[in-house]
C-alpha cells in the first residue's frame, strides 16, 4: 500500500506530525511498536503540557491525541519497523508483517529509558520513579530524592533536582563519577 507520509513512532512527536499531515489531506500512516503515547502514556500527571491547567494524566492525553489523529483520517498500525530504504521516488518501510511505500518517511521513534530491572520498579514508574527531572522535579519539592547513575545525564538531572528537593542523593556503583569534571 502506498502513502503520502509514513510516520515511524506514535509518541507525542509522531502523533503531532500526523495531525498536521492528515489535516493537510495527505494519506498518513503511523507505525507504532507498542501503543500510542510513548513515555507520556505511562506518566501519571503532566503539568507542563499547554492547555491543561492542573495537569492531565499521560494516558488520557495520549488517548486524546490518538483520537484526534484518527478523526483527521490517519491510519495507525501496531508493528515494528525492521528497515527503511530509499528506492527513488518512494521509500520502502518493511515490518515483519507488511511492506509499505511512501513519498515521505518521518522518523519520530522517541527514546527508551534505561530501567534498572529491579523488583517493584515497573509498579512505581510514574508514581515515584521518574526518568526526567526537568519534567517531574516539581513533584519532589522539599523531598529527599535519589538519582541512579554517575554519568553526565545523571549528574545533570541531580543538579536540576537540587533546585526542588530537600536532599539529592546520587547512587553510583563506582568509586567515582564518570560525569565531566565541570558537572561534578
Amino acid at each position: 500500500m502506498t502513502y503520502d507520509v509514513i510516520i515511524v513512532g506514535g509518541g507525542p512527536a509522531g502523533l503531532s506530525a500526523a495531525i498536521y499531515t492528515a489535516r493537510a489531506r495527505l494519506k498518513t500512516l503511523i507505525i507504532e511498536k507498542a501503543g500510542c503515547g510513548g513515555q507520556m502514556a505511562v506518566t501519571d500527571m503532566l503539568e507542563n503540557y499547554p492547555g491543561f491547567n492542573g495537569g492531565i494524566n499521560g494516558f488520557e492525553l495520549a488517548t486524546k491525541l490518538e483520537s484526534q489523529v484518527r478523526d483527521f483520517g490517519a491510519e495507525i498500525v501496531y508493528d515494528e519497523v525492521e528497515s527503511i530504504s530509499d528506492t527513488g521516488e518512494l521509500k520502502t518501510v518493511i515490518t515483519p508483517n507488511t511492506t509499505y511505500k511512501s513519498k515521505t518517511v518521518i522518523i519520530a521513534a522517541g527514546a527508551k529509558v534505561k530501567e534498572m530491572n529491579i523488583e517493584g520498579e515497573a509498579r512505581f514508574i510514574g508514581k515515584g520513579i521518574s526518568f526526567c527531572a526537568v519534567c517531574d522535579a516539581p513533584f519532589y519539592r522539599d523531598k529527599t530524592v535519589a538519582v541512579v547513575g554517575g554519568g553526565d545525564s545523571a549528574v545533570q538531572e541531580a543538579i536540576h533536582l537540587a533546585k526542588f528537593g530537600k536532599n539529592v542523593i546520587i547512587i553510583h556503583r563506582r568509586n567515582e563519577l564518570r560525569a565531566a569534571k565541570i558537572l561534578q
